[in-house]
Order: C-alpha cells, then sequence, then structure tokens
C-alpha cells in the first residue's frame, strides 16, 4: 500500500515528468547486430580455450 501511494504521489508525478522520453527501435542498427556477431564469436572462443584449459594471449588491435 506504501509503494501504491507513493507511485500516486505529486513529487512522483513530477518527477518523472522530468524524464526524457524513450522510444523502442523496432530494429538494431547494422551496426550493432555485427558488433553483437562479433561478440558472440568471441565469447565462443573464449568457452572453447576454457574447455581445452587454455588461455588466450591478449591480442591488441
Amino acid at each position: 500500500m506504501e509503494f501504491r501511494r507513493q507511485m500516486r504521489s505529486g513529487q512522483m508525478s513530477r518527477f518523472v515528468g522530468t524524464l526524457p522520453v524513450y522510444t523502442v527501435e523496432p530494429e538494431i542498427p547494422d551496426r550493432f547486430v555485427r558488433l553483437l556477431e562479433e561478440l558472440d564469436r568471441a565469447c565462443a572462443e573464449q568457452d572453447d580455450l576454457e574447455e581445452l584449459g587454455g588461455r588466450r594471449a591478449p591480442t591488441r588491435n
């Protein structure tokens, strides 16, 4: 009940009114899709190395 009371308060309404409005994009831009794919590959490689008991040497790009 306390939570509901606070959510209805004028102070909460004013606070929420100051927050920026966000919209959800229906699609992820291609550059982010590529980055996620690269991350998936890196994680899979790391998992494979850990299963073999080895460690990958740090690389610099």
